[in-house]
């Protein structure tokens, strides 16, 4: 759509004052203005000054701080919508029809003390796959900040030519899955396909458990998942397969110790009755399960599994490091990031070890994965050089990794594909890597390997400091562009999420003029974690993780002294340059 008519004069001022980026890898166009952002500065007093003039904010005689968050930011976006002191953000058109917009509701932010209301783009109703508009309100509803990812597909009919019906029968034909497609109903969406550079029309069937009917075993490179979770994208007009995206990201208490699987003895919480205890930790709601080598995904109705009690016999140490990693990871997202557990809500957080997949291991036993299912924590082992089993649930970053993959799914619910899924895949690593490290305040001797010891021959599986060690990017310029499918590890989302994980180290790393940290870890998991659970979406790119992350920096650091905000900021900034993830 055409920018709104005004002056060149006025054009080339606004353009610099709000940020507007050319369409990116998602077929979405973005925008955004924060308070604390210099360059936003103009354009927020414009708006201000046009704000008692505004039909968005004259219809109702309540005073501002008297209106619901929802409503204010909604009078927000629709006043930024049509200003002329916005030139570079409009609501788009497409086939002469112009969108709106559908809230998704209202979070109350603790980390940051605001309030964020979140809105996704519709035409006609039909939802726009990926997009989203946040608009940040303080305690009084003054704007803090406002970031959309908005798209225009163009001369695409928003009338289906099939029937729902008939998308899941081309879902029922995909080759190398078996789907049980009980009780799913595909939403139409207008869908950015990346292959073609085109939008569609589609049918979207979400959640599809599903088998592999692929017997065949990868000849090199490292194990990965066949995903229990797709979602299948369909042509709403061709009932062709579009693309398929997968939904399974890889990899009355009493306190006791007890041994892990580390041989480490741990603090753990357990349920005590009369007769036995219950490896239970009810006021976190964790439980830790023996599946006792079933296959998850042939045996997944049998989850969790057997209860794991003791006495008689002492508790089994893959158990323990489950029980005690999960409580760890269930009490970082409640004392650091504000969240009750993962789903925010205090919700199970449930652990099954001993789980094997059988058409993937050759002896019955070995398995090396491990995965949040949507509903739980499953672990598979893999053998140490004396020949005994070693739990996956026995390192910490791999747990903090795994259980922040259920975090990504109930809020920013990246795809698991390209740019999408390596930021889903660095986002754990990023987590993981603050979570297993936070209890050492030195933040130059931490451990910076992902899964040490987990790999085969007894290696990590990946690096935060030096990503190429294990064949990994950590600049743009080295970014990997493979195949969306299972053997190009659905575009490299283990691969190139080397480039976001050596941003996070450098923010985590960067010093001051006098050697100090410029961050603490709490505050880079803060700026992480408002990035992703408040800026980001489906199929943010690594441009949008950028932007999310320098937005909440300014949020979260807009009441310190101005050097510190800029120090922090900049520190921000200076990494995604540094590993030439820009604008």
């Amino acid at each position: 759509m055409p920018a709104k008519k005004s002056s060149a004069k006025k054009r080339s001022t606004l353009a610099r004052a709000a940020s507007a980026t050319a369409k990116i890898g998602n077929g979405l166009k973005t925008f955004y203005l924060h308070t604390a952002d210099a360059k936003s500065a103009a354009t927020m007093a414009k708006l201000r000054d046009e704000r008692p003039r505004s039909p968005s904010f004259s219809a109702s005689a309540a005073a501002l701080p008297a209106l619901d968050p929802q409503t204010a930011a909604t009078r927000y976006l629709h006043q930024a919508l049509d200003s002329k002191s916005v030139p570079s953000f409009n609501a788009p058109k497409a086939s002469g029809v112009v969108s709106d917009f559908k809230s998704l509701g209202t979070e109350t932010v603790p980390l940051t003390g605001t309030k964020v209301v979140k809105f996704r783009q519709n035409y006609s109703g039909i939802p726009v796959y990926g997009s989203l508009v946040t608009v940040e309100l303080d305690d009084k509803n003054e704007l803090i900040s406002l970031n959309s990812s908005l798209g225009s597909p163009e001369k695409v009919s928003p009338v289906a030519k099939i029937a729902p019906s008939d998308a899941l029968k081309t879902v029922e034909k995909v080759p190398g899955y078996k789907a049980n497609l009980d009780g799913i109903v595909p939403i139409l969406n207008f869908y950015f396909d990346k292959a073609k550079d085109k939008w569609r029309l589609v049918f979207i069937a979400e959640d599809v458990a599903v088998k592999s009917t692929n017997t065949k075993t990868p000849k090199a490179g490292p194990p990965r998942l066949a995903p229990l979770y797709m979602d299948f994208i369909v042509d709403a007009h061709t009932g062709a397969l579009v693309t398929q995206l997968p939904r399974t990201p890889s990899l009355a208490a009493v306190q006791e110790t007890a041994t892990d699987g580390k041989g480490a003895q741990r603090q753990i919480q357990v349920e005590n009755n009369d007769t036995s205890k219950l490896l239970q930790d009810t006021q976190a709601n964790i439980q830790t399960f023996d599946f006792q080598f079933d296959d998850p995904q042939v045996d997944e109705s049998s989850l969790p599994g057997k209860a794991i009690k003791n006495p008689p016999s002492p508790w089994p140490p893959a158990a323990v490091s489950a029980h005690a990693n999960a409580e760890a990871v269930a009490a970082f997202l409640n004392s650091v990031l504000k969240r009750n557990n993962i789903d925010n809500n205090g919700g199970a957080m449930n652990s099954s070890i001993n789980c094997v997949v059988a058409s993937e291991s050759d002896d019955g036993q070995v398995w090396l994965n491990a995965f949040w299912n949507g509903n739980q924590m499953v672990y598979g082992q893999t053998r140490n050089d004396s020949g005994d089993l070693v739990s996956l649930s026995v390192d910490l970053d791999v747990v903090g990794h795994e259980m922040f993959h259920g975090v990504t799914d109930s809020t920013a619910r990246l795809e698991y594909a390209n740019q999408s899924g390596a930021l889903n895949e660095s986002y754990s690593d990023i987590f993981g890597t603050i979570i297993a490290n936070l209890s050492n305040p030195d933040v130059g001797s931490w451990d910076w390997d992902v899964g040490e010891g987990m790999a085969p021959g007894g290696k990590p599986f990946r690096s935060m400091q030096d990503p190429t060690l294990f064949d990994q990017p950590d600049n743009m310029k080295n970014f990997r562009n493979l195949p969306n499918n299972q053997g190009g590890d659905w575009g490299g989302v283990h691969i190139n999420s080397g480039i976001h994980n050596k941003c996070a180290f450098l923010i985590l790393t960067a010093k001051d003029d006098s050697g100090a940290f410029v961050l603490t870890p709490q505050e880079v998991a803060a700026v992480f974690y408002v990035s992703l659970t408040q800026q980001l979406s489906r199929t943010s790119q690594f441009a949008d993780s950028r932007r999310g992350a320098i937005l909440s920096a300014r949020t979260l650091f807009r009441n310190l002294p101005q050097d510190q905000q800029d120090a922090k900021v900049a520190a921000v900034i200076n990494a995604f340059d540094s590993v030439g993830i820009k604008e």
